[in-house]
């Protein structure tokens, strides 16, 4: 599944509208085959602790309704709109970073494509292939003859997402920058949609998905990171 990256703005007699491109562990037919499993199921081994560096990847992300938040951000070309009611705490593993110099790109430099729960453990996601491209994430890949817990499809699907980062200081940039496959990430902040309005009259709109089940189009966290951890560093 294919969906277009950010391209050249166009005139606002037709309007863009850039959905949060999005991360897809593929359909579950997809997965069926890809990972052999049977009766939704395949098996892994657990036998790990969740808990590094202080950041407990075993831990589900946590998001709350709040007030309502919005700020203007300063953009070459123009001024984008943040607004947001949802405060949004994950702690996960890194599993692929990308920087992009796209049209968003200098307000949303950074994607990291992470997992968390039994998903972030090194017998698993090790026998796996992730991948980012044009705002998108994937994995696949065989865990093979693994024994141990079970996961299911909607497990998989549930425990791994691609985000889109906006970070709220320079310092929090700079150490995003830094961030690598491998690394223990805990970021604070909230879940965001931008409109970014742009001095040749166009409009781009990028809309952040507030649920970690859904896929496709659309499926994307958007986060304003207001405080990130990495590793045994908080900035």
């Amino acid at each position: 599944l294919r969906h277009p990256a950010h391209g050249r703005a166009r005139p606002l007699t037709r309007k863009i509208l850039l959905e949060a491109l999005f991360m897809t562990v593929l359909a579950t037919l997809a997965l069926v085959a890809m990972f052999g499993i049977q009766n939704g199921n395949f098996t892994v081994d657990a036998g790990q602790s969740a808990i590094i560096y202080g950041i407990n990847t075993g831990d589900e992300p946590v998001q709350h309704e709040t007030s309502l938040f919005k700020t203007n951000v300063a953009v070459p070309g123009g001024t984008a709109t943040l607004s947001s009611d949802t405060s949004y705490t994950i702690n996960a593993k890194v599993e692929s970073a990308r920087f992009y110099d796209d049209t968003i790109g200098d307000l949303v430099p950074y994607d990291l494509l992470l997992a968390w729960g039994d998903l972030a453990l090194d017998d698993v996601d090790s026998r796996l292939d992730w991948e980012q491209d044009d705002r998108r994430g994937q994995v696949s890949g065989s865990l093979g003859g693994a024994n141990g817990v079970d996961l299911s499809t909607s497990y998989i699907i549930g425990h791994v997402s691609n985000n889109h980062l906006i970070p709220s200081t320079d310092r929090i940039a700079r150490a995003m920058k830094n961030i690598k496959a491998g690394d223990m990430v805990r970021m604070d902040g909230r879940l965001v949609d931008i409109r970014m309005s742009l001095n040749n009259n166009s409009v781009l709109t990028v809309n952040t998905s507030k649920t970690r089940t859904d896929q496709g189009e659309g499926a994307c966290e958007v986060i304003y990171v207001e405080q990130l951890r990495v590793n045994g560093q908080s900035y």
